[in-house]
Order: C-alpha cells, then structure tokens, then sequence
C-alpha cells in the first residue's frame, strides 16, 4: 500500500511548480493517509492493494489532482472574458456580413443561383473560425501578461461620457437622480468597438490586405461585366483617408469616451469629406456599369437602373448622415458633452 501511495505521490510532485512542490505533496500525503485511516475503520482491517487502487482513484488522476493544487491559470479570466465575449460578437457579426453581401449582390445579378448558400458558408465558417481565434489569442496574451493594457486600466469616472435624461438606470425611480437615457444620436463604447472593426475591415479589404470574392462578382461565366467609372479608382487615396479618420473617431470613443470635443471635431471633419465625396460620386454616376462582350449590356437595362438609384439613394442618405453629424457634432464641440 506505501508503495502504492508514493508512486501516485511522485506521478503528482512530477506536475508541480518546484517552489511549491514540497508543501502540496506533504498536504496531499496527510489528505491520502486520513482517507486510509476512516476507509480501514469502516472496513474493520487494513487495505489490501486493491482497496488503496480504489481510494486513490476516487481522490483523481495525478495530472488532475495536480492542476487542483497547482496555480490556477485559466486560458481567458473572469475579467477578461466580457471583453473577449464582446469581440468575438463584432467579428462574427462583420464575418457574416462579409460572407452574406456578396452572396446578395450575386443573387441581384442573377448569377450562381445554385451555389449561393454554399458560397456563404464556405466564406462564413473559415472567416468566423479565423477570428475567433484571434480573438482568444489576444486574450490569453492579455491575461498571461504578454500583451499590457496600459492605460486603459487606468480609467477614470470622470471620463465616463454624460449620460442625459429620459431612461432609467440601476432600478431608480423615474424620478430619481439615477435616471437617464441616452440621447438620440449618443453612441455608447460598444457601439465604437463595432464602428472601429467596421472600418478595419474596409481599410483591409481597401488596401488589398484582406482577400475578397471580387472576382465573381465582377466577371459572370455568360460573359457579363461589372466595371466600375475610373472616377472611382482615382479617390483611392481620398477614400482610404476618410476611412482612417473615421477610424480615429472611433478608436477616441473606445479608448477615451470623456474626450466628447476630440470625437466632435473628428466627426465634423468626416463629415465634411464625406460630403466631398459624395458631391464627387454624384458628378461620376454612374458608379458601375454592366457590360457584355465590351458593349453596355441592353437586356440588363432594367438592372442598371436599379442598381443607379440605388446608388443615389445611398448619396442622398450619405449627404442626409453628414449633414445631421455637422449640426450634433457642432453643438457637442460647443457644450464638450
């Protein structure tokens, strides 16, 4: 039975930190021998080999019972988790969309009936199983000390954003101090983080870092052609400047939302450039054009036109957004709130 017990012992010290090593195994035998002494009193004599194999085996396996004993290290902790939670939501939200639109625009264009749905899950699964495990590496980086958090740690109260008046908050009663809402176009640190991965997303699929099924959209098997007014492919630049910005803009409601001023003057300037651009896309219309064998495409006269007021409907929103943004973002630039 000794012989028994010290190899179960060793198996377990083998599994341990060496500055503990001595402590836990020296704990673990008094556990052990107690165990021994209540099993012999029940049964009325000593264990044979059989009896201790069966006590041992209910106490765990070594490689368990080192783990309980050992330093408790999880692959993500209960603090980090929420924020891990959180981005693996916004990345599978953007992977979706990535998978769905162009399955969408597929579909508009008539082409590939029969392999849409499976074109969306052969670009859906990689792409979510891609982030999430990003997002769990970054985490565990986090949570091991490899990656520091810096100043984000060191939050404060009063750079909470203020939170205006008209909802309820912690159980409060309508009257009461606690209550508050949130305004109409007030975005919350949440919405930011979603903004920010957004517009990470674009500036990557932009820039060519971030592969895209281009090729099918663009290019059907009859012979059709999407191209796209070289107007647009001269604001490369521009665009990719305006999406940096935005990217800015977000990136201050994340990581600082008391800097209320800082996101308004960020936000005015997208604003401004965004009205820019729209003003420049409006004078380039059409924005694509459907061509068979490098004629425009008669019998896809009716799709051109939809896909051309569509387009103008996203410009007069576009123009609308901008706009709105320039009269909040001014009185919050004016107030700092």
């Amino acid at each position: 039975m000794s012989d028994l017990i010290d190899r179960y012992l060793a198996a377990v010290a083998a599994l341990l930190p060496k500055s503990s090593r001595q402590d836990i195994v020296a704990e673990l035998r008094d556990l052990i021998l107690n165990r021994v002494e209540e099993k012999e009193a029940a049964l009325g004599r000593p264990l044979d080999k059989a009896d201790t194999e069966t006590l041992l085996r209910e106490i765990g396996h070594p490689i368990a019972v080192a783990g309980r004993y050992g330093p408790h290290r999880a692959l993500i902790g209960p603090e980090i988790y929420p924020f891990w939670l959180l981005a693996v939501k916004v990345l599978l939200a953007i992977a979706a969309l990535a998978a769905v639109i162009p399955a969408v625009i597929v579909m508009i264009t008539g082409h590939d009936q029969g392999h849409r749905i499976g074109g969306i899950l052969s670009d859906f699964i990689p792409s979510a199983l891609s982030v999430v495990g990003l997002a769990t590496v970054v985490a565990a980086a986090f949570e091991r000390g490899w990656l520091k958090v810096g100043d984000f740690a060191n939050w404060k109260v009063s750079e909470l954003p203020h939170v205006p008046e008209g909802k309820r908050w912690l159980g409060g009663s309508s009257g009461s101090s606690w209550t508050g809402g949130r305004g109409w176009f007030a975005k919350s640190r949440f919405e930011g983080v979603f903004e920010l991965a957004v517009v990470a997303l674009f500036i990557a699929w932009w820039t060519g870092g971030l592969p895209f099924p281009m090729e099918r959209l663009i290019h059907a098997p009859d012979g059709t052609w999407i191209t796209f007014n070289p107007m647009v492919l001269s604001l490369y630049w521009p665009i990719l400047a305006l999406a940096v910005l935005q990217a800015v803009s977000a990136l201050v409601l994340v990581v600082k939302p008391g800097w209320v001023r800082a996101r308004a003057a960020t936000e005015i300037l997208c604003a401004l450039a965004g009205l820019a651009l729209s003003a420049v896309l409006y004078h380039a219309m059409p924005i694509v054009t459907f061509i068979v064998d490098g004629q425009p495409a008669a019998d896809l006269a009716k799709l051109q036109r939809v896909v051309d007021m569509t387009f103008m409907v996203i410009l007069v929103v576009a123009v609308a957004t901008n706009v709105t943004k320039l009269f909040v973002d001014g009185w919050r630039l004016v107030r700092g709130r």
